[in-house]
């Protein structure tokens, strides 16, 4: 088999065992080399509430400021650094449209969020536009076996990406989504939100707003990268 990212051929040392009852290991889907370009958080030297990257184990100013903003916290997990190797990855992925590339993340992100536990899995919507360009929304391509639930959609009409956008331009978008009949089923429960990249954390408090609004006793979340 090739690697996904770069088409090398992947050598795998099969064992005995692997022979006798082939489908056991699921099928490599990057090479090593690949693999380690990209960089696991710690959840060590982060920001205890939204996984940043820093020196301390206190909040991170954007959280302090979100804090003054709004009467909850949102804590948030993410996988993986926002480095050059992902950020790569996500322009292949998401802008470019390789749906294929979804196997890369998709069984190491689904077991992190059922290992969440929360109540209702709601995915952070795409536009029309981008449905209809792209074909697929990239968070719900990478839960694989997960129910989820279509609590929000986004009404937003694009003239941007959120990715070519500043800071600052980040920070003051309006609230993109509308809740939509299904967020009924979040009245009372423990709500994970599902994002791919976790920048400022603009589009996650607009989405938890909502949530929170219908509702729902607790919002967390989580995303591949930070």
């Amino acid at each position: 088999m090739n690697c996904q990212l770069c088409n090398r051929r992947i050598a795998v040392k099969l064992t005995l065992r692997d022979l006798l009852w082939p489908g056991r290991l699921p099928p490599a889907t990057v090479c090593p080399n690949c693999r380690q370009q990209f960089v696991a958080l710690d959840y060590v030297n982060c920001c205890p509430a939204c996984c940043r990257p820093q020196e301390t184990d206190q909040l991170c100013p954007d959280c302090c400021s979100w804090r003054q903003k709004y009467p909850w916290q949102l804590t948030h997990r993410a996988l993986y650094r926002y480095n050059g190797a992902m950020k790569e990855f996500m322009h292949r992925y998401k802008f470019a449209g390789d749906y294929r590339l979804r196997t890369v993340f998709a069984a190491e992100f689904t077991a992190a969020v059922r290992q969440l536990t929360a109540a209702v899995v709601v995915p952070i919507p795409v536009t029309q536009a981008t449905m209809a360009t792209r074909g697929f929304n990239q968070v719900t391509a990478l839960l694989d076996g997960v129910d989820w639930t279509p609590c929000l959609q986004n009404r937003a009409v694009k003239k941007v990406a959120q990715s070519q956008k500043h800071r600052q331009e980040r920070l003051q978008t309006p609230q993109p989504f509308t809740l939509s009949d299904s967020s009924k089923a979040v009245a009372g429960k423990r709500v994970l939100l599902v994002d791919d990249v976790y920048t400022t954390g603009r589009t996650l408090y607009h989405a938890a707003d909502l949530i929170y609004q219908a509702g729902a006793a607790s919002v967390i979340s989580i995303s591949l990268a930070r």
